[in-house]
């Protein structure tokens, strides 16, 4: 059994060594391919002499054939060892790291226990440090095993050269039948834990993934934005095709048209088209921009009907831009099963069943994100602010400000029952913003009642919320002083909640 210093003293170079002295080996015989070949071949000289030459140069010949087949099999097995050895002693050393950033450290064994004093951190980083150092040690125990099969099939003489008649094909046949197993990812895996096993994968491995398993790939968390893109983009394809007719059918040709159309690139990082169908869409790369929003759309939301959310997320991303981020990544987020309808929007159900996708997701934007930390804004719309609310109420959000526009409640009595991973939680009130229009019918839902909170929470534009509450224009009046229009016209170009949103997600101060 493989210990975690058993694997803190793997030496993937020496590996590497072995492929490569293993190539040269090859490469030499099989220069001399023609040589090889003549011992079997004597024009001209015939007789039991001949017969016994040749028969003996047969013989040897495909002796050659089997050791070169079977080299180059382990050739190619310690190559692929090598680089999945490579990322498991990167993030072995990252985790250690980790450990020692907090105070511990891991024992040969796997133990982790304090190095100095206690800090207040260290029993959410022991849970993390003891889920990383399983998730790297079945890893590398698969690894071990497989190179170990690979090496019995060879020194067993059951890696054979298949139909060829050079040295050279037994060698492409031989490499053909090696390789390393793909393990799927760990079952109900954190980000963290994708993120590793998507590492430890060599490149054939997740190009193999990638055009036969798209589906597996593409709505994992932790898998960078460039990898989940390409399966779900395979994906689309494939669903667009087969659900002609379909009402979601025009939702993936809006998501397809975005996916072609100039501007900021975007990435396709989430697809479902069961039931009313999810979809995660970025305008940007969130794995290297410097800002980075997620969008929560409300009650109605559905795959069908995402083209105008799309739309919203770019004119997010052009305010930002112009309010002076350096780069911008903003997503459509439509990850959970919203209400359908505004009787359903009372209820707080949808909100719990959407709260743990929107948490891994954002703690995925985390793991996969290049260079220094980015700037992660995560906003909701009417219903959506409910979903972002509680999430960030049971557990907290891998963010540093909140959104709430045009919200019906968002589960919490004040902002001291929210919590953001990059904000002191003293300091939590500076960064949850919140707006309202003065005609928006979301106000009816905000009405106390004989003393009672609103059914799902305190409206985050009352004061007593103690959050920042920035303009919005007053929006289209109708019966009463409300309407539904005004619900929907925060995103319009004269409207300034859309100026005050790209300041925001560009870490800048509203009005």
């Amino acid at each position: 059994m493989l210990t975690w210093g058993d694997v803190r003293r793997w030496d993937p170079a020496a590996i590497g060594r072995v492929a490569d002295a293993l190539n040269d080996g090859c490469s030499r015989i099989i220069a001399a391919n023609d040589d090889v070949e003549a011992m079997a071949r004597f024009t001209g000289w015939a007789g039991d002499a001949a017969t016994a030459a040749s028969t003996r140069g047969e013989s040897l010949t495909s002796t050659l054939e089997q050791l070169v087949a079977e080299a180059s099999a382990v050739r190619r097995g310690a190559h692929e060892v090598q680089i999945a050895l490579d990322r498991i002693v990167a993030f072995v050393r990252e985790t250690d790291e980790l450990a020692s950033r907090h105070g511990l450290l891991i024992s040969a064994g796997g133990d982790i226990r304090p190095s100095g004093p206690v800090l207040p951190d260290q029993p959410r980083v022991t849970a993390e440090l003891a889920d990383r150092v399983e998730q790297i040690l079945r890893r590398a125990t698969d690894v071990d095993a497989d190179f170990a099969a690979i090496m019995r099939r060879a020194l067993r003489g059951e890696i054979t050269e298949q139909g060829g008649s050079t040295l050279a094909q037994a060698a492409d046949a031989g490499a053909a039948q090696s390789g390393l197993s793909i393990i799927g990812p760990p079952e109900n895996g954190s980000p963290g834990d994708n993120k590793a096993w998507w590492a430890s994968l060599s490149d054939t491995a997740k190009v193999a993934l990638l055009q036969g398993n798209p589906g597996l790939v593409g709505n994992l968390d932790g898998i960078p934005a460039t990898d989940r893109d390409a399966a779900n983009r395979a994906v689309l394809a494939r669903e667009i095709a087969r659900l002609q007719g379909d009402p979601k059918l025009k939702g993936l040709e809006a998501i397809r048209d975005r996916l072609e159309r100039t501007g900021p690139q975007a990435f396709l990082l989430g697809l479902d088209t069961g039931g009313d169908g999810k979809a995660i869409v970025s305008a940007g790369n969130p794995d290297t921009a410097a800002n980075v929003a997620t969008y929560v759309p409300g009650t109605g939301s559905e795959l069908s009907k995402i083209g105008g959310d799309l739309n919203r997320s770019d004119k997010m991303w052009a305010a930002a831009t112009t309010s002076g981020s350096p780069s911008t990544a903003v997503i459509t987020w439509l990850g959970y099963d919203a209400p359908n309808e505004i009787t359903d929007a009372a209820k707080d159900k949808y909100a719990d069943g959407g709260k743990a996708a929107l948490a891994g997701f954002q703690d995925g934007l985390r793991e996969t994100h290049q260079g220094p930390p980015s700037h992660n804004t995560v906003m909701g719309h009417s219903y959506g602010t409910t979903v972002v609310g509680h999430a960030a109420r049971d557990g907290g959000l891998a963010a540093d400000e909140l959104v709430f526009v045009a919200s019906p409640g968002v589960g919490a009595h004040d902002v001291s029952q929210l919590h953001l991973d990059g904000v002191d939680q003293g300091e939590t009130g500076e960064h949850v913003h919140s707006t309202v229009a003065e005609h928006d019918v979301i106000n009816l839902a905000n009405v106390e009642i004989a003393g009672y909170d609103p059914i799902l929470g305190q409206d985050p534009t009352d004061k007593d919320f103690g959050g920042q509450v920035f303009t919005s224009a007053p929006g289209t009046d109708g019966w009463g002083g409300y309407s539904t229009e005004a619900h929907s016209e925060y995103w319009e170009d004269n409207n300034p909640s859309l100026n005050n949103l790209g300041q925001i997600i560009a870490g800048k101060p509203t009005t």
